[in-house]
Formats: C-alpha cells, structure tokens, sequence
C-alpha cells in the first residue's frame, strides 16, 4: 500500500465543543497510513480533520448554502451592480466559471479526508469499545455521504472517488452518485449509536443516527422528486425511508423549541444587558435565545472566537456576507444589527406572498398573524445615505424594528434583510456606543482581541433541525401531524393534509436556511415549470440602488433556469487540468457571463 504522508491538521477540535475548550495543536507531520491512527485518539484527530472542511471563509466561492440562498425566490442578490451576488441571482457567473472552485475543492478534500479515515481506521490497534469503533467509521460514512449531495446537488453528476486519490476520473451517472450517497448514509444510521449531543456536551457537532436519518429523509425527497423516481437508485423505498423518520420523530430525543425565534443569536442575553441599548423587538415579546446546540439542532457547523485573518472560518462566515454594507451605517441606529457585505437582500415579493397567505390562516392563542415573518425578517426604514435624514422608504413589518442607512453604492436594497443569519452586536456593561461589538465577545470575554465582525460571530450554521424533520414526516406519510405540530407553535390552527400545506410551510418556518432553491427544484421535476414560475415573481417591486429607488429589472429567471437545468458550472480549472475527461454543464458558455445589473 503506497504510505500516504499525513499534512499537520490545523487545529479545529473546537467546531466540535464548546468556545472554552482549547485546541490540539500536535504535529502529525511524521505519520503515515502504515501507523496512523494507531489509537483511538488519534482517530479523533482524524475525523476532527474531516469535520474542518464543513467550515467555509468565503460562502460566495465555498458554500452551497450561499447559492441556495441567491438563487431562490426568497432573497435577490445584493452587493454591489456587477457583483457575484447579483450574478448568482441571476442564475449567472461573474468573472470566469470558476464560480464555484472553492465548493468543488473544499467537498472533495472532506471527501478524501474520508476516504482516508476509512481505509485507515483498520490501523487502530485498540478500540475503548466496539461502539465508538463503529461511531468512528459512522461519521466518515456520514461525512462522506454529506459531501457528495452537495457536490451532486450543485453540479449534478460528479467523479466519483472512494479511495484517496485524485485519479483522473470522467463524472458518474447521476444514479451512480445517488447510489455512493444512500448507501454512505445507510452505513451511518447502522453504526451511528442511538444517542443525541445536546448543549454541554463534548461531543456537539458530531453527526448522529437520528442526523443520519433526516438526511436520508431529505436526499430522498430530492432525488425522488428532482430526476422522478419513485426509488433511490440502490433500492431504498418510501417505506424504510418513512421507518427512519419516525424512529428520528419518536426517538432522537430532539423537539421543538418554545418560540422558533428562540432559535435565533438575534434573542441572545448580551445583547439586552446593558443600560443603554435594547432590541425592543426581543425586549417587547420576552424572547429569550436557547443557543447553540439547542433541542431542536440535529446537525450543524460548530463556530467559535478563534478566527484569526489566517483562519476566519471558526466564525460563521454567512452572516458577514448577509449582513448591511456599513458604507453608511451607524451601530446605534441600526442596534443591534452589524455589517457585512450586504448578500441576500429579502424580496419584496416573498415578503407579499408570506402576508397574503397569513392573512389567510386561522390563528390560535389570541394571535392574529405569523410571528416567524417579523422574527425572519428585519424590516427598516430607509435613510438616504446622501444627507441621512431623507427616508427612502419605510417597509418597516413592526414599529419595534431599528433603522437603517443604505449603502450610497450597493444595489437591490430592499428594505428587509433576513435576521436568522446576521451579525449580532450587543455593548458592556457601561452601555457606551465605543463598546458595542460583536455579541460574542460580550457574552465570552477575554477570548478574543479581534474587533471585526467577519471574525467573531458564534452561531451554529444549522443544517438540519427538528421543525424540518417533521415536515419531512408529513410529506413522506402524507399525514398532517408533523405539520401541525410546526404550525401550532407558531399559533397557526391546524389544517388537513395537502401537498400545498407543505409547501407553504417549509417555505415560512424554514425562511432563509438555505433549501427553499432545493425544495423548489425537486417539487418541479424535471420539467422545473414550478420553479421558474416561482423565480419569475421577482419582478415589479422597488427597492434601492445606489441610494436612489428604482424599479427591479425584469429577468427571465425560468427561461435561464430551463437552460441550465439548474445546475451550476463545473469549475473551468478543473475541466483543463482533466483535458477534457470532465464536460461542462448546459448553459455555461460565454453567454452566461453577467457583466452588471444596469444591463439586464
């Protein structure tokens, strides 16, 4: 067997535990797959090194969640005119197809990485337990399996490695692929243990039977529904899948948390406890956040204080890019929202849609609209950023929002930015405004001696959380009572079984967690006729350029889907170096190169 040398692992044990653990630095350099790992610990570091590359510095090049996001009908672009933001929206690229490299490089590493653990894991001469022998092997699976959905997800059919190589290998059959996925994550929910890892625990972060079996759930659906099947490509049925979602339902000790904006940094304590400055709209409503690795997270990427300008993926780098410009921002008016690079901006359109369909619901408790619209959504009244004082526009959802001073030079201002991911501020204890920062660094002091934003924000990235799971329930059984456990926290009044009841739900309880583009695409089928009728409806409102109020351009987002099938391209360095064992995609020629917002 050729010795494979092991690269020092940059330290990342803490995207797996709590911000006081401190982190392994050992160096590896000197071991190789004859004798590495040896022992269990050493297989800890191993899958630590797997669990690194969830993490991400720039969502724009390294993240499917960002196109998700972008390219749905939820949010617009943002940015700058002739931004990769505007671009993604678009269904467009920027610059060169290599979009999307860092995607395509950060999957296959954890993939390798893998590969790697697997075939090494042999090399452990002692395990505490024949549980955590098959935990350890469960994760890799998981992980692996995790991986190439995204890949599959974004890029379609993708070369398919299981052993660590970088063989020059053409792209699988999209049945290919979805066999390697559903079997990896069939592997993991039969060793995974029957466990869960909730706040406190050193093992939060890792991946779970139950995180497997909502996984399965979700790459079920999409396969079944994207490509029209009624089967996973290696035989796994609607029935087994519907045995796994209820054993994660009944068994995996998750639940609902009491208010779904619980779930959000924006109710956390710092940010109220100071003299000076309050979020009146946590204030007013008694919300209180239950953090990190709460009862309703399955799986998520874990973040901390420890970035640094060499290493900024220990903090959740989403939120910097969803977050405001802060060309012309003040950290008071806008408290406790922070800066960022002004991705996402909310359509004014989802914002209709989700109105009109609350003004059609029966409430309970007294209550008489969806409280998840203003507790997704920051809604602002718009400041000219020219003198500051002229209002733009007011969009404002509720009187308890703060303010904001647009960009003079960012397009698509909308009026609403998202609020489940974005940077969180909050002031000590002396309540003055040179002390307002990042709320982490509140609520952890002493950890950090960074001051930017972009390094600081310690929320969990969720990727799957319980509200979802019973969703996913309910559409797989065609039964309403996963549906309408979701809808009665929110004082939503139970309905019959429909399809439509799904949809709609997924689309408010899961706003702006990155699957509305993927919902949209396997709901469609291959003809993707729903999705480019939902993406259409981006058009006719108003919203901000460069500090002037314009109309939105019209864009035929379902003509432009239709040609590339809505898969994104493969990275064009990648296609060069194959020469030419890997094709490009449909629809990623010269003509799809988007040059600004003022052309469309």
């Amino acid at each position: 067997m050729k010795n494979f040398i092991y690269l020092s692992l940059i330290s990342v044990v803490l995207l797996l535990g709590s911000c006081n653990d401190f982190l392994d630095s050992e160096d590896l350099t000197r071991k190789t797959s004859a004798n590495f790992p040896a022992n269990e610990k050493e297989a800890d570091e191993v899958l630590t090194g797997i669990y690194a590359h969830l993490l991400y510095e720039s969502p724009e090049s390294e993240s499917s969640t960002y196109i998700a996001q972008l390219a749905g009908d939820d949010c617009l672009g943002g940015n700058l005119s002739y931004s990769n933001n505007c671009a993604t929206n678009f269904l467009l690229y920027s610059g060169s197809l290599n979009t999307f490299s860092g995607l395509w490089d950060r999957d296959y590493t954890l993939i390798n990485r893998a590969n790697q653990a697997i075939q090494e894991f042999p090399n452990v001469k002692e395990w505490s337990s024949k549980a955590s022998e098959n935990r350890h092997y469960g994760e890799a699976y998981f992980l692996r399996a995790f991986a190439y959905y995204e890949l599959a997800q974004v890029f379609g059919p993708v070369p398919i490695r299981t052993t660590p190589n970088n063989d020059n290998v053409p792209r699988a059959s999209i049945d290919s692929v979805y066999t390697l996925i559903a079997s990896d994550m069939q592997r993991a929910i039969d060793l995974l243990p029957d466990q869960n890892y909730f706040y406190g625990s050193s093992m939060t972060g890792h991946a779970t039977k139950y995180a497997a079996e909502a996984m399965m759930a979700r790459i079920f659906l999409f396969y079944t529904g994207r490509y029209g099947k009624e089967v996973l490509p290696n035989g796994i049925t609607r029935q087994q899948v519907c045995e796994w979602i209820d054993d994660c339902v009944n068994n995996s000790g998750n639940s609902l948390v009491s208010d779904q904006r619980n779930i959000w940094c924006y109710t956390n304590k710092a940010t109220e406890n100071n003299p000076t400055y309050r979020y009146a709209y946590v204030q007013n409503r008694g919300l209180h956040w239950e953090g990190n690795s709460c009862k309703e997270t399955l799986f998520a990427a874990k973040h901390n204080l420890l970035s640094n300008w060499t290493y900024t993926w220990f903090s959740c780098t989403d939120a910097q890019f969803y977050s405001p410009s802060a060309d012309n921002y003040s950290k008071t008016q806008s408290y406790p929202f922070g800066t960022g690079w002004g991705a996402g901006p909310v359509s004014p359109a989802m914002v209709d849609d989700w109105k009109a369909w609350s003004k059609s619901q029966t409430f309970t408790d007294g209550y008489t609209e969806d409280p998840r619209l203003t507790g997704s959504i920051w809604s602002y009244r718009a400041y000219d950023a020219n003198d500051g004082t002229t209002v733009l526009f007011d969009r404002r959802l509720d009187s308890d929002e703060p303010d904001y001073t647009v960009s003079y030079r960012y397009y698509e201002q909308t009026g609403y930015f998202n609020k489940k991911y974005i940077n969180i501020n909050a002031a000590d204890s002396t309540g003055s405004a040179s002390s307002i920062t990042s709320f982490g660094r509140i609520m952890y002091p002493g950890i950090s001696s960074y001051t930017s934003q972009a390094l600081l924000q310690i929320q969990d990235y969720i990727y799957i959380r319980f509200a979802d799971v019973l969703l996913m329930q309910s559409e797989l059984e065609h039964d309403a009572t996963g549906l309408n456990r979701v809808r009665a926290r929110s004082h939503l009044a139970p309905v019959p079984y429909s399809l439509e009841a799904i949809k709609n739900e997924r689309r408010f309880e899961l706003a702006f967690e990155n699957l509305r583009w993927w919902d949209l695409l396997r709901w469609s089928g291959p003809s993707l006729e729903e999705a480019g009728q939902a993406l259409n409806k981006q058009n006719g409102f108003t919203l901000i350029n460069a500090s002037k109020v314009e109309k939105m351009c019209y864009y035929d987002y379902a003509a432009r889907l239709k040609q590339t099938q809505g898969y994104w391209p493969i990275p064009q360095t990648e296609i060069d170096l194959s020469n030419g064992v890997l094709t490009q995609n449909p629809g990623w020629d010269a003509s799809a190169m988007f040059k600004d917002w003022n052309n469309m």
